[in-house]
């Protein structure tokens, strides 16, 4: 066995290992799935096709079960990084935290929260019952934002309802009073080339990619154009390999801008389907503005920290 397929062994191994600790993520990744990832990696070298959506490589830390990393990592999650000398917190701003320590517990909260809603049990289940399905599929991940979303709305008490009936919108939250339309989608193309060296790239690949994916969203007869004078937020995910931060960000400005997607409120762009680091845009001049109360709580709620 070569060591890059140790490597991958290792990190499924540890994988394994945290969502056996959880209640609905191991009922999504069971020990099928996880045997289906090691016997691929075994004979092809990487998870090709039992995990095509790459969910164990945004699991995978190439300082996990360091002892010295391991020891800081526990003093910053305890809010004692100040303890830390300045080599060590450069190792772990180069590496970051181990998404076993972060990712993993605030996604089975977000599952746990959603597949416990009362409100309607059968769209609940049939939902998991997908997500269970796809795990095995590219769109995996599309699933997952979309049911993070659902869940951490869930968590602040303010989802409603979910598929509703009129406009197949994902969900609808209350805030202040007043009920939004949500709907969740991940940008999934790559638009950069996956290459080392130093390259020319066209900012408008990016910017369309954000542009074509928001136009799916509120073009007519679609989910959130169909509003009927409720206000309207998107959240989008983007992509590794597609539209970057800024780009996205000056996509959104542009879709803001034009009459065609009057119809959209506001939108949560996210950096990836993990829904951690996000951004609070406003719509500039929509059909149905947020009012200042619902600007402000969804702001304090997603705008970047």
């Amino acid at each position: 066995m070569d060591p890059g397929q140790e490597k991958w062994l290792t990190n499924l191994a540890a994988l394994k290992r945290a969502i056996k600790a959880t209640s609905v993520l191991s009922t999504v990744l069971d020990d099928k799935w996880f045997e289906a990832v090691e016997e691929e990696i075994k004979i092809a070298s990487a998870p090709l096709t039992a995990d095509p959506s790459d969910f164990l490589y945004d699991f995978c830390h190439h300082l996990r079960d360091e002892d010295w990393f391991e020891e800081i990592q526990r003093l910053a999650l305890e809010g004692r990084l100040a303890e830390v000398d300045e080599d060590a917190r450069l190792g772990l701003l180069l590496f970051g935290l181990d998404p076993l320590r972060t990712t993993i517990p605030l996604l089975e909260a977000r599952l746990r929260a959603f597949a416990t809603l009362t409100i309607k049990p059968d769209k609940v289940e049939g939902k998991l019952a997908e997500l269970r399905n796809a795990r095995c599929n590219p769109s995996f991940k599309n699933h997952l934002f979309e049911l993070a979303v659902l869940g951490d709305l869930a968590l602040k008490n303010v989802l409603i309802d979910i598929e509703d009936a009129s406009t197949g919108v994902d969900g609808v939250i209350r805030v202040d009073g007043r009920d939004i339309l949500v709907e969740a989608t991940n940008t999934v193309q790559r638009v950069i080339p996956n290459f080392v060296g130093v390259g020319v790239l066209d900012p408008n690949i990016q910017i369309d990619q954000v542009v074509k994916k928001v136009r799916k969203k509120v073009a007519e007869g679609r989910q959130l154009a169909l509003a009927n004078g409720k206000p309207t937020l998107l959240f989008l995910a983007r992509t590794y390999l597609g539209a970057g931060r800024e780009l996205a960000g000056v996509a959104l400005h542009d879709c803001f801008a034009h009459p065609h997607f009057s119809s959209l409120s506001g939108v949560v762009l996210a950096d990836s389907w993990k829904l951690s680091a996000t951004q609070w845009h406003e719509g500039i001049k929509p059909d149905v503005p947020f009012s200042q109360a619902e600007s402000d709580r969804l702001a304090e709620w997603y705008r970047a920290k």
